[in-house]
């Protein structure tokens, strides 16, 4: 019985601490917005495992809201300041507006 309380008492916050980066990366996915890539940069830190790249963008969109979005690699290299962006629900990263 009193195992079973441990185990439940220990697991909790991890399980809650799971739901909410879930719940993050979901509400992520389904953002769309339009804009301008206003900044740009690369941050690094050195862990446990290694070191950890971030692709970064500051993006200003058409509503006036000022955003900082990790993208990958790929989106980073492929997008600039001063180009547009537009970002569909579904879609995981921006793309340059046509």
């Amino acid at each position: 019985m009193s195992g079973t309380v441990f185990l439940i008492l220990s697991l909790g916050p991890l399980v809650l601490v799971l739901a909410v980066i879930a719940v993050q990366r979901a509400n992520a996915v389904d953002d769309a917005y339009t804009g301008e890539v206003t900044d740009r940069w690369v941050s690094s830190s050195t862990g446990t495992y290694g070191t950890t790249t971030r692709c970064m963008m500051r993006i200003r969109t058409d509503e006036g809201q000022e955003l900082a979005v990790a993208v990958d690699g790929r989106t980073y290299n492929a997008l600039g300041v001063g180009d547009r962006v537009v970002k569909t629900p579904g879609a995981r990263w921006p793309v340059r507006s046509e």
